[in-house]
């Protein structure tokens, strides 16, 4: 529905919930009321944290609930800098609609045993700041030609490899969905079937 159809429906859910008790709401508050139960309803559907306990893409409803904000994003990363964490690290700026990381993989160049240049395409894998240095500095679980580190800052992920080149990051992610506004109008971008959910989400708001 669209987002004056929202609109009306939450009048008549909340006129319905108090036998018409509850004020008249301004479209603006409508809107705020909306917009904060549309972004509990992505961070519950992504993790665990709702009545069914299933979290994303645990069924196939909540594949659909989020399927219209995974994105999908190829990402180069910036040189080696001077507040990187390691000689081997680079930052990668992340998406400004970026709310979740989902599925992460770097391309890498390295120079094989004959002396070429192969572009492997590596695993990334999330590293905690606590756990950085002695993962690094153990042989066994350091970067290597098929896996780098990720660690998150403000605004964008550092990527630590074993010395070859990260020519590119490809990121799946979800992203914060546009907010609702019924002035201009924007509508809500998450898939139909939510909308009900979403405003009775707003109405318990």
């Amino acid at each position: 529905m669209n987002i004056a159809s929202m609109h009306d429906s939450f009048k008549f859910g909340m006129d319905k919930l108090d036998s018409l008790n509850y004020p008249n709401f301004l479209p603006i508050e409508i809107d705020l009321l909306l917009n904060q139960a549309q972004d509990r309803f992505v961070k519950q559907r992504y993790s665990r944290n709702n009545s069914k306990k299933e979290s994303f893409e645990e069924t196939q409803k909540r594949t659909e609930d989020l399927k219209n904000i995974t994105i999908n994003a190829l990402l180069t990363p910036l040189p080696n800098a001077i507040d990187n964490i390691d000689p081997n690290a680079v930052f990668v700026i992340l998406p400004s609609d970026h709310l979740f990381i989902i599925q992460e993989r770097a391309d890498i160049v390295y120079t094989d045993c004959t002396g070429n240049a192969v572009v492997y395409t590596a695993q990334v894998k999330p590293t905690q700041h606590s756990e950085f240095t002695s993962k690094i500095l153990d042989p066994f679980k350091k970067p290597n030609s098929t896996k780098v580190f990720r660690l998150m800052e403000k605004g964008r992920v550092e990527l630590v490899s074993d010395g070859s080149v990260i020519s590119l990051y490809r990121l799946r992610y979800i992203k914060q969905p546009v907010q609702m506004d019924i002035t201009i109008p924007t509508d809500c971008e998450l898939s139909a079937h939510c909308h009900q959910e979403i405003i009775n989400l707003a109405i318990q708001i």
